[in-house]
């Protein structure tokens, strides 16, 4: 019910109005200033294969004021545009690397980090929360060598890294991207030995083609085409074996 579009890495934030007077005029910002108020991060759900911040019912314009803090909100590249993994197939390539769905949200993070003296907020106070696929994702930015500790808390709602559909390994994203692939007729035997060819023709392919065609390898209950993947900087192993290690 909401406009799809791959220009889509936007953030949503709502500063209470009594704390947003105090910071509006000339003077910079004192980055150092350590006395802003909290801000609390939502990531939404959506099965790692759609979902949008821009829904009716994520507007915190309420919970800003009442909960006297800041509220974020950040959107990611969902299904194949922020997951597909051929990463086997292009050796120090940024070609379909898996995970660009969770890069977005780091970035976004650490954006709101660095910027949020900026708009009121302490850079130390910095809580993410969300449901379903975001209740993943905050669980792998608790855990993720390239997100750990920058971020204070975490709230885990319907979604965990220990739930089945929350990560695959990187030969099951390879199939589901093989089979991706050749629905949408780029021939993915060609994947060996002309692989930049297919992402080529992978990227001719209508978005909307692409949305529709990635379901066609959904693989059982909660089995969605789409999940982050093990193997790489941002999950660079197991996550319950990160876990442990935390």
């Amino acid at each position: 019910n909401t406009n799809i579009s791959e220009d889509c890495l936007y953030l949503n934030i709502w500063v209470p109005q009594k704390f947003r007077l105090r910071h509006r005029g000339s003077e910079p910002p004192n980055n150092g200033d350590k006395n802003g108020l909290p801000l609390l991060v939502w990531i939404y759900g959506g099965g790692f294969m759609s979902g949008t911040a821009t829904l009716d019912v994520y507007d915190a314009d309420i919970m800003a004021v009442t909960s006297n803090a800041i509220i974020a909100s950040m959107r990611y590249r969902v299904g194949a545009f922020g997951f597909l993994y051929l990463n086997k197939h292009f050796t120090n390539s940024e070609e379909a690397p898996g995970n660009m769905g969770l890069w977005d949200q780091a970035l976004a993070l650490r954006w709101l980090r660095d910027n949020a003296a900026a708009f009121g907020g302490d850079p130390d106070l910095i809580t993410i929360f969300g449901e379903s696929a975001g209740g993943s994702s905050v669980s792998l930015h608790l855990i993720s060598p390239v997100t750990r500790g920058l971020v204070r808390r975490g709230i885990l709602q319907s979604g965990t890294l220990n739930a089945p559909w929350s990560y695959m390994t990187g030969e099951k994203a390879n199939e589901v991207a093989r089979i991706l692939v050749d629905d949408c007729g780029c021939n993915s035997t060609m994947l060996q030995e002309n692989p930049a060819r297919v992402m080529a023709c992978m990227r001719s392919v209508d978005a909307k083609t692409i949305s529709v065609q990635q379901w066609n390898s959904y693989w059982g209950i909660l089995g969605f085409p789409s999940a982050p993947t093990i193997g790489g900087i941002f999950l660079p192993k197991d996550p319950l074996d990160l876990l442990r290690e935390a």
